[in-house]
């Protein structure tokens, strides 16, 4: 006994098909973002680590965008303004600023955990689709 695949069970599979593929190619880009601020994170982890070492003032360059970059001294590297949304700054310690950064890090990488299984599911989905519609060319 054979099932009778319909002209409709081709289109819904042709329209699951690139619903799926565009939540994916979405899941992605959210992957990718999610990886630069993590890289973003563990470099101003490093920083603080740094600057906890150091005695006194600090010198280095510092962005200030379009690539644009100005020679600065840090004076007080005891005390951190830290945006904890909507561009809302409070200022914390340097082991307060670690900690905060390092719970937001912790979080970020949660997400990229969740991102990542619902992309391999999803993923799944594509590919039994794929075998579907290849299985009825033939």
């Amino acid at each position: 006994m054979s099932v009778k695949i319909t002209r409709e069970d081709v289109e819904r599979a042709l329209s699951e098909l690139t619903i799926l593929e565009r939540i994916a190619r979405e899941l992605q880009a959210r992957l990718l973002a999610l990886e630069s601020s993590i890289g973003e994170h563990n470099r101003c982890l490093e920083l603080l680590d740094e600057m906890a070492k150091s005695q006194g003032e600090i010198r280095g360059l510092m962005p200030i965008g379009g690539g644009v970059l100005v020679e600065g001294v840090i004076t007080n590297p005891d005390v951190f303004k830290v945006n904890i949304g909507d561009n809302v700054f409070i200022e914390m310690s340097l082991d307060k600023c670690r900690g905060w950064l390092l719970a937001r890090k912790q979080r970020l990488e949660q997400a990229r955990v969740e991102a990542g299984r619902a992309l391999q599911s999803y993923s799944e989905r594509i590919e039994a689709i794929r075998r579907f519609l290849a299985s009825i060319e033939k």
